[in-house]
């Protein structure tokens, strides 16, 4: 016991050295950043917590303040004024089959659990960052709390797909997550169909160390057998050989049912906003011994996404049309993100505009009113009909 004990603390100190918390201990590393910029990345840091890689500086930045991915990564004095207002879990499916603050349920058969407030690194414009999260892993307990209300619920028989999400679930303790797969295993004979683990992750990006060094997370992901992970890259330079090796160690637990390997990445303006950038991402993640299927091409947060980095629905449709004539194995869905669920855009579908803003659907037939302006707001409840929301609408928000 002892000698686990001092070997989760030499782990836990490698990882501190591995992780940069301070933009003076950036500039080491990065002495381009200016006396300006370092006092404006301060002043972001004051206000959102900032930490990253050492690895995802060493091997996917550049020393060059023209480089696009440092907006991405670094603080910055124009993310101070975000609203931070993001209401993505604020609206859910109304008799869930567990309540719990971890327990994210939009959709009848699929549940999202917040396994820790966590990441390896910050992206500067996650929607999560300004809101009031769980702190911390979670544990047996609320595991235990969250798979008893949904075995016990009439609801959870209609389960059939466990999301892992965070915080980062790859940087769960191992220990944690063989408990997860008990109850997972539990819960689907309790159903008595299969109820799958899908684990949305970018730690593979930022320190793919942690996935090829960490044994008790390996079991623990060994034994809770995910049916996909998700990968969330934004830029062909996030495909490095870390993130190919650690894709290969998450694929070779499996002896059988190899888990599905996926990635989708947000859209941003001067960033990844054109279809060669992305085509070039797919070509390098193919470049491996792992097969990657793109998944999501998301639309960019109405909050949390920086105003230059936004794009209108017609941007985003146009990237997506640059890259609908590939292979259909590499071609993405273009989805557009809203309280009430993920509304789908095809490359040719036409967007009318009604007197302000296009109506969507979500995967579930709720009509959704997106806009382009900032932020979004319920509309009034009419009986006998679904919740329409005005998403993007500025007048909503007042």
């Amino acid at each position: 016991m002892a000698i686990a004990a001092e070997g989760e603390r030499r782990a836990s100190a490698a990882t501190e050295r591995e992780i940069i918390g301070s933009v003076d201990d950036l500039r080491r590393v990065l002495p381009s950043i200016s006396d300006e910029r370092a006092a404006e990345m301060r002043e972001g840091a004051a206000r959102y917590p900032f930490r990253i890689p050492r690895y995802y500086v060493e091997q996917v930045l550049r020393d060059d303040p023209a480089d696009p991915l440092w907006e991405l990564a670094l603080p910055g004095r124009e993310e101070i004024y975000d609203a931070g207002t993001e209401r993505w879990d604020a609206f859910q499916l109304e008799g869930k089959a567990a309540e719990h603050p971890r327990w994210i349920q939009k959709y009848r058969y699929e549940v999202l659990i917040r396994m820790t407030s966590f990441c390896s690194g910050l992206c500067r414009y996650c929607y999560l960052k300004n809101r009031e999260n769980i702190e911390g892993f979670i544990s047996h307990a609320d595991i235990d709390a969250m798979f008893d209300q949904a075995q016990a619920s009439p609801r959870g028989r209609e389960l059939r797909e466990v999301v892992l999400s965070g915080g980062d679930p790859l940087t769960v303790p191992g220990e944690y997550l063989e408990h997860l797969a008990e109850r997972v295993e539990r819960l689907s004979g309790h159903v008595g169909k299969r109820v799958t683990v899908t684990v949305h992750t970018r730690e593979p990006v930022w320190y793919p160390q942690r996935v090829l060094r960490n044994k008790p997370l390996l079991a623990g992901l060994r034994k809770l057998r995910p049916a996909s992970y998700i990968l969330h890259v934004v830029h062909p330079r996030e495909v490095t050989a870390g993130l190919h090796a650690a894709m290969e160690t998450l694929t070779d637990l499996a002896d059988v049912r190899r888990p599905l390997m996926m990635t989708q990445h947000p859209l941003f303006r001067g960033i990844n906003n054109d279809h060669l950038v992305i085509t070039e991402m797919y070509d390098r993640l193919d470049s491996g011994n792992v097969i990657v299927k793109p998944y999501y091409l998301i639309h960019p947060f109405p909050d949390g996404t920086l105003p230059r980095h936004r794009l209108t629905l017609r941007e985003s449709q146009l990237i997506l049309r640059g890259l609908a004539s590939a292979p259909g194995t590499r071609v993405p869905l273009l989805t557009v993100p809203t309280p009430m669920g993920k509304c789908v855009i095809g490359p040719w579908e036409e967007l009318v505009d009604r007197g302000g803003f296009h109506l969507l659907h979500t995967k579930d037939g709720v009509p959704v009113r997106y806009t382009t302006g900032e932020g979004y707001a319920q509309q009034a409840e009419l009986p006998h009909i679904p919740v329409v929301m005005t998403v993007g609408s500025k007048a909503a928000r007042s």
